[in-house]
């Protein structure tokens, strides 16, 4: 008896592990709070998905270069209560981007503030806390 105990106890635990272990928050990052870099370009790719969102972002420099960027986003359903949708951008729309470099990747950064297409403006400043 006490050996299946043990293993009902083992197996409990293990279950608790996973699910401790599939969340985080982007503290798990490398991202800069306290500096903000802002970008021009076009969407390539948009993934509107849990844990996080992102968007592949080229970018045109004055040499005429393009340097693909990837900008990550809080997760899909922190996004809904905003109001984006899967609709929200699609791969060929010109989008301004704010936001928090990495410290070690010179072209990722976590999105704080968004100017869409159409010209309106999503910031995380609009998040409750």
């Amino acid at each position: 008896m006490k050996i299946f105990r043990l293993f009902v106890l083992v197996i409990v635990s293990a279950g608790f592990g996973v699910n401790v272990l599939a969340h985080h928050s982007t503290a798990n990052f490398n991202f800069d709070d306290n500096a903000r870099q802002t970008i021009n370009g076009v969407v390539t790719y948009w993934s509107f998905t849990n844990p996080h969102s992102f968007v592949d972002v080229d970018v045109t420099q004055a040499d005429g270069t393009v340097v693909s960027w990837k900008i990550f986003l809080t997760s899909r359903v922190a996004l809904q209560r905003y109001g984006w949708r899967p609709s929200s951008l699609n791969a060929g729309d010109q989008v301004e981007i704010e936001g928090s470099p990495d410290f070690e990747k010179p072209s990722e950064m976590y999105l704080q503030r968004i100017v869409f297409p159409d010209g309106k403006t999503w910031s995380r400043d609009e998040i409750a806390l």
